[in-house]
């Protein structure tokens, strides 16, 4: 049996994506008529099921000889080997590992109606591939983010990072704040159901709960809460983080939305675009508080950082890792942030942002939300453009392929990467929420999703950007679920 990359062009190919490592073709095809399929272990007895009722709607009954057999072994989380011959044998290190293998599987038979025979093994270059959602701005009904779940579990990504509230909208049910909900907004019951089906697909839910800044539509109801104006700048939607009363109503916020997040284990908490940070000195009320707490060197930024590092602090308390964006983060003059918040880093587009050398020095986790690259924002606005996958393979992007510091310096943290790079993602942001509607959202973004969970699984790619679009073509969409979430 020759080993061969499973993208090159000789002998049978492997349609699937994210590509495997390794495909070794055996030569002829697997496709049975009727297939059993097996758990070897009760922690993969669902993952049974499930392929089971999914080979049958692609027209493979239950029962017969033919055998898919789940088992699972030492190796690292979400990693696999598959052996197909007349079975198939499936070794995964975990559970959202055999879900990967079996979705290849899949991948293979909606692209060519059938399994190449060989041996495939795969595993993920970085822990995280991740898609963000702003549904504060633009509604997203749940039955359709249920829909876009599995869209996404269908090619590895493992994260969904769901922003529920903006300037423009509280789009979630609220039981302490209901005077804060906007009239569209998806039910308490409805997220529920959304945490269930996220965890049923292996997908780490995220809270995005942005703040101080980006509270206009909460503080409108709370306008005692906002921070006073100063030298005629806007502050209608940042918190007045120098009382403790304003701080008290953020965490009590997270507080009324923590019971619908049951299976999360990360907490967005925002941290960016507080005030405009290049005049953060035109807020001496931020200055003067920050000099009473913590000496005459503190800076507003200080006191930036000690909200985010409270809030981190009673999200801990929760059971919630933390995260927050890199704008105005590691820009305290005494003020360290605390190590353990991860950073989603996803521009440095002015010169006074810290480079991501300074994170990195620090020991911060890092989320890569490349926005040249990966932001796609609704109407196009702020000069941003649609994300395409021939401008991700053009920029030869892989996961350690930052967002370059001003004047075009590259960032960049080269493979076998550092514990501290977590992870990429990418991001949908309703700017405009009437310039694409629902269907076509999720249509334009499809492709370069996929170019980033192909790239970010493998630490790159070794398929030319024309073989990534034919697979991606050839393996389509699963069948949409039936809606459960309302």
């Amino acid at each position: 049996m020759t080993e061969q990359h499973a993208g090159t062009a000789a002998g049978e190919r492997w349609l699937a994506l994210p590509q495997p490592s390794l495909f070794a073709p055996a030569g002829g095809r697997w496709r049975p008529k009727s297939v059993r399929v097996i758990a070897y272990d009760g922690r993969l007895v669902r993952e049974a099921v499930r392929l089971e009722g999914e080979l049958r709607a692609l027209g493979i009954a239950g029962g017969g000889r033919a055998v898919v057999r789940l088992r699972l072994e030492d190796r690292a989380a979400e990693s696999f080997s598959i052996e197909v011959d007349d079975d198939i044998e499936v070794r995964a290190g975990d559970a959202a590992g055999a879900f990967r293998a079996t979705r290849q599987l899949l991948h293979n038979l909606r692209a060519q109606d059938s399994v190449p025979r060989g041996r495939v093994h795969s595993s993920p270059a970085v822990r995280e591939r991740g898609f963000h959602l702003d549904a504060a701005r633009k509604h997203f009904p749940a039955a359709r983010i249920v829909e876009l779940l599995h869209s996404l579990a269908d090619v590895g990504v493992n994260s969904f990072q769901w922003h529920v509230s903006e300037n423009e909208g509280f789009r979630i049910g609220s039981e302490s704040f209901p005077e804060i909900v906007s009239p569209e907004h998806v039910t308490r019951d409805q997220a529920l159901a959304i945490a269930d089906a996220a965890a049923e697909l292996h997908i780490d839910l995220i809270p995005s709960l942005d703040m101080p800044g980006h509270l206009r539509h909460a503080l409108s109801a709370h306008p005692e809460l906002r921070l006073p104006s100063s030298r005629g700048l806007d502050t209608d939607h940042a918190l007045d983080i120098t009382r403790d009363e304003a701080v008290a109503f953020a965490h009590g916020l997270i507080d009324d939305l923590a019971p619908l997040f049951p299976h999360s284990t990360s907490w967005h908490l925002g941290g960016d675009e507080f005030v405009d940070f290049a005049r953060v000195d035109d807020h001496p009320l931020l200055a003067e508080t920050a000099g009473e707490r913590f000496g005459a060197q503190a800076t507003g930024f200080d006191l930036l950082t000690d909200f985010v590092n409270r809030t981190a602090a009673h999200l801990r308390e929760g059971g919630f890792a933390t995260r927050a964006w890199n704008d105005g983060m590691l820009r305290g003059a005494v003020v360290p942030l605390d190590r353990r918040v991860a950073l989603a880093w996803w521009t440095n587009w002015h010169a006074q942002m810290r480079p991501l050398s300074a994170a990195v020095d620090a020991g911060h986790e890092l989320v890569n939300f490349n926005d040249g690259l990966f932001y796609h924002v609704l109407g196009e606005l702020s000069g941003y453009k649609y994300p395409d996958s021939s401008r991700i393979w053009g920029a030869e992007w892989h996961p350690g392929l930052f967002s370059a510091l001003p004047g075009g310096l590259r960032q960049e943290l080269a493979a076998p990467y550092p514990e501290v790079l977590r992870g990429a993602a990418f991001a949908v942001w309703a700017d405009d929420p009437e310039a694409q509607s629902v269907d076509e959202v999720f249509a334009a973004t499809r492709r370069p999703v996929r170019a980033m969970a192909e790239r970010a699984w493998n630490a790159g790619s070794r398929l030319t950007h024309d073989e990534f679009c034919a697979i991606d073509t050839r393996i389509g969409v699963s069948t949409r679920p039936t809606a459960s979430a309302g």
